[in-house]
């Protein structure tokens, strides 16, 4: 029995060496054969090390010129494990460095070791101030391994100016760096865009890193220099926007009311965004230095939402030149017929007030739109019908992406996030079924004045008083200029890009811009009025059930016997009405573009003038 024992645990120990031997076999075909490729890099990996020389961004320029992103020297403070003979003077490293780091011992010292034991190069510290980099620089000739590089740190010398349009950088998160870790183009600590023109143009903004690739023993210790690569600097971007024009738009801006609002600026006759204003905003140089958690909890919180783009309001008493357009060109009214306005429109039980409670009292278009009346326009929209308000909505361009574009390659000349905003009218709410699908006389009032269901964004009414401006051309709104290499040619020069077209009768347009001109003259943005300069304009106030109302302006400007220069929208956020509210900052805008010579200093606003006739709208 002993002897069957002893046999079959023989049998079991063989059993148990041959499959011990057959799995051997089989790590050793997997080592050396399907893996093979895998354990080759790693052990070029293992056998040779990068010092990485960041290259410089591209830069990025205004219209005129002026830097608006650039990069400026910067040093940081690497650690080179491979020129480190040993491990036991680690600690009195960090016991030396740790205090100019802000750091703890023990927190520098777990740095320290990871970088020894993996033989990876490490940054310790980034964009050091003059102050620590100089006691740095004394401490670091008593220990090998580790060195102060020079980096091109990206810098915005306007600090905030543009933010929203410019963007900013940022560090890569794990998502991020799972896609492009196999590229070779980013290390793990690479900054890269997170916003704006910085994310959009991310890949020629870039440039190509450089470097010394060393090679190292199976300790990590240094043997010598394998290859010297140099680092090839990003492509410069020329924006259209005027620095001067976008300063004046936002500092304006800042200065209202409820400091919150936005500025559209186009060139009419191209589409060029010659202004993008956005307030709050942000200083994108914030997320270029280290910051404690406190800090970096607030950066979390800036205002990245440009309200530009992506406000959406009802249109107001703007929305009247859309009213206007249709009824006149259709021929459902004629300029010289007068409706009463006592200060408030029955239809039947309910009871549609004027912003003037006096009331206008009889009056034809010209005087009706330049004075804003709501009753006379409650009356012109039910004549005109709200079927016809709604073709022309759609006519000009209302609820569709001023940028919008169905090429793949157009998506990064679009502002990420722009928001469509609303039509309204009877067709649209029976098709999103909105109300029971239903629409009421009492909706059309509604309409007339740019209330009810109709949402806009500021750049959409930039973009309507443009093509009225220009006599229907709809040009896409464009920000970039162009795309210069790094050998100084243009690889992307902008051309104006049509978007559509409205055709409306000469007759027609003459009405409008003779009505718009007038509001400017003596109507409720007269206190816009710039001696030597043609403006023709609309005021607006969008109700606002959720606190005070919001604050409109639209407008063009250009020098007399000339074809306007410049059309502008601006959005006072809660700032109540359009008149004393909105006008002054276009006010402040065109002089600035059109007469720099008589500007008031930085920083002010005109005056404003009291409206006349208790006008406020």
């Amino acid at each position: 029995m002993r002897h069957e024992l002893s046999f079959d645990r023989l049998n079991q120990l063989s059993a148990g060496v041959y499959l011990m031997m057959g799995l051997l076999a089989l790590r050793f075909v997997d080592l050396q054969v399907i893996r093979h490729s895998y354990y080759a890099k790693a052990a070029e990996r293992n056998r040779t090390q990068t010092i990485i020389q960041t290259a410089p961004r591209g830069r990025v320029f205004d219209r005129t010129g002026n830097l608006l992103a650039t990069n400026r020297p910067a040093f940081s403070l690497v650690f080179l494990p491979s020129l480190t003979k040993n491990q036991t003077y680690l600690s009195r490293l960090a016991k030396d460095m740790a205090p100019y780091l802000k750091k703890t011992d023990e927190e520098l010292l777990r740095e320290l070791q990871v970088a020894f034991e993996t033989g990876s190069p490490v940054r310790l510290a980034e964009n050091l101030p003059p102050k620590t980099m100089f006691n740095l620089a004394e401490l670091r000739t008593l220990y090998p391994g580790v060195d102060l590089v020079v980096e091109a740190r990206r810098y915005y010398p306007y600090g905030s100016l543009a933010s929203h349009l410019i963007g900013y950088l940022g560090s890569i998160d794990s998502k991020t760096w799972l896609r492009l870790r196999d590229r070779g183009e980013y290390r793990k600590d690479s900054r890269i865009g997170k916003a704006g023109l910085e994310k959009l143009f991310e890949r020629e903004l870039r440039g190509r890193d450089g470097g010394i690739l060393l090679e190292v023993d199976a300790h990590g210790k240094l043997q010598g220099i394998l290859q010297q690569m140099d680092w090839k600097p990003g492509m410069d971007i020329a924006l259209t926007i005027d620095s001067k024009l976008q300063r004046a738009a936002e500092e304006a801006l800042r200065a209202s009311h409820s400091r919150t609002g936005a500025v559209v600026v186009l060139d009419p006759q191209t589409g060029a965004i010659l202004a993008m204003a956005s307030v709050p905003d942000f200083d994108p140089n914030l997320f270029m230095i280290p910051q404690d958690e406190e800090v970096s909890a607030r950066l979390k919180s800036l205002p990245e939402f440009n309200l530009a783009a992506q406000g959406t309001f009802p249109p107001g008493s703007i929305f009247k030149i859309v009213v206007a357009a249709a009824g006149f060109n259709e021929q459902k009214i004629f300029s010289a017929e007068k409706f009463f306005c006592p200060g408030y429109f029955q239809l039947g039980p309910r009871t549609f007030l004027c912003w003037d409670k006096k009331g206008h009292k009889l009056l034809d278009f010209l005087p009706g739109f330049a004075h804003s009346c709501d009753v006379y326009f409650y009356q012109f929209g039910l004549k005109t019908g709200a079927d016809l308000i709604e073709q022309y909505e759609r006519k000009f361009h209302l609820g569709m992406l001023t940028m919008g574009s169905n090429r793949k390659e157009d998506e990064r000349f679009s502002l990420p996030g722009e928001k469509k905003g609303l039509i309204s009218g009877p067709g649209e709410r029976a098709r999103r079924k909105a109300h029971g699908g239903d629409w009421y006389q009492g909706d059309t009032v509604n309409l007339s004045i740019g209330q009810g269901e109709l949402l806009v964004t500021p750049i959409q009414m930039a973009s309507l008083i443009s093509t009225v401006a220009n006599g229907g051309s709809i040009w896409k709104p464009q920000f970039v200029e162009k795309v210069i290499s790094q050998d100084g040619h243009d690889i992307y020069q902008r051309k104006p890009e049509l978007s559509g077209t409205v055709n409306l009768k000469p007759e027609t347009w003459d009405l409008l811009h003779q009505a718009l001109i007038q509001v400017v003259q003596d109507g409720t943005a007269r206190s816009g009025h710039v001696s030597g300069i043609k403006i023709g304009g609309k005021t607006g106030t969008a109700q606002n059930p959720h606190g005070e109302d919001h604050a409109w302006f639209v407008a063009y400007a250009g020098l007399p016997g000339k074809p306007p220069s410049l059309a502008l929208s601006v959005l006072v956020e809660h700032g109540g009405h359009g008149a004393t509210a909105a006008v002054p900052i276009a006010k402040k805008i065109i002089e600035v573009a059109l007469k720099p010579n008589d500007r008031p200093p930085e920083g002010s606003l005109p005056k404003e003038v009291p409206p006349k006739n208790g006008e406020q709208e």
